[in-house]
């Protein structure tokens, strides 16, 4: 397996009174590391408060990047030069909802991209909207792709995939979920390749084919019993073994529908069984409501 890491998903939370914003931004979607573990990082519309490890307290580093303030700059991470550690990128939507523009940076700090480019198609509607990812999908080569998953007519999730991050890159595109339910990205085996996963509810359904959909190879519930309890899904490698599994985020208390999303709760193998461990990371400030599209939390590995 080689030294570059993995990223995974997550979400992070809007500032209060900004998450009614008449065209929200998709959520991101990500995957995980082989040499160190995941750590949460809170998205504020521009700000990063990243931590290196899966536990709670102050923030190792914040930082700007992004358009301060807007909401339609979706959040990524990724190891984007091949030199194993991820770093920030934005996936921006246009006003008129066509397209992505990425911004990428080689750095953990504030500064200018270090590449751009336009690719990806955001469908910025409550029913129809695109979904950025980004992750190792070719294992030959060090460096992060990035994609976007969006539903068709007929309700089925369209993965289209670059092969690199040049301007001139084919794509792979291929069927894996359903409209409603939540693309997500991992290695969930361990070799070394990101691939896809879908969220359905509670259930998790994941591939373990590199740039293809078909029949989920694992599938299994993780998350709370109680419908009333809200939960975002997020991914990680909460334990540094260089595989991705579930992790969940709640409101404190659980019942509170509409909240902060403070609680991170995760699971070390993608099999059925609770939490493996849970922390607390997010200030009250970072408030999430129930009407926003897409809840920015992201984890990365830095190491």
């Amino acid at each position: 397996m080689t030294t570059k890491l993995r990223r995974t998903l997550a979400a992070a939370v809007c500032a209060a009174g900004l998450v009614t914003a008449a065209v929200a931004a998709p959520p991101a979607a990500s995957a995980a590391t082989p040499d160190g573990p995941s750590g949460p990082v809170v998205y504020d519309r521009g700000l990063w408060y990243e931590k290196d490890t899966p536990s709670g307290g102050s923030a190792d580093r914040s930082f700007s990047f992004g358009r301060r303030g807007s909401a339609l700059d979706v959040p990524v991470v990724g190891d984007w030069n091949g030199d194993g550690s991820e770093t920030v990128g934005i996936a921006r939507a246009d006003g008129n909802a066509n397209t992505f523009t990425w911004f990428l940076r080689n750095a953990n700090s504030a500064g200018p991209s270090d590449r751009s480019f336009t690719f990806g198609q955001p469908g910025l509607t409550e029913i129809l909207r695109g979904t950025p990812i980004a992750g190792n999908f070719d294992p030959s080569d060090d460096a992060y792709e990035v994609g976007y998953v969006i539903a068709d007519t007929t309700g089925t999730l369209r993965w289209t995939i670059r092969l690199d991050l040049t301007a001139s890159s084919p794509t792979v595109t291929f069927a894996y979920g359903h409209l409603g339910d939540t693309p997500v990205v991992g290695d969930w085996n361990g070799d070394g390749a990101d691939t896809a996963g879908i969220v359905r509810g509670k259930q998790w359904m994941q591939i373990n084919d590199v740039l293809s959909g078909g029949s989920p190879d694992t599938n299994f519930p993780f998350g709370a019993t109680a419908s009333r309890i809200r939960e975002v899904p997020i991914v990680g490698d909460w334990n540094g073994d260089g595989v991705d599994s579930p992790g969940l985020l709640r409101n404190i208390p659980a019942s509170n529908p509409e909240g902060r999303l403070r609680l991170w709760l995760y699971r070390n193998s993608n099999n059925t069984g609770g939490a493996d461990g849970s922390f607390i990371y997010g200030s009250d400030a970072f408030r999430v409501g129930v009407d926003a599209l897409f809840v920015p939390r992201l984890t990365i590995d830095v190491s």
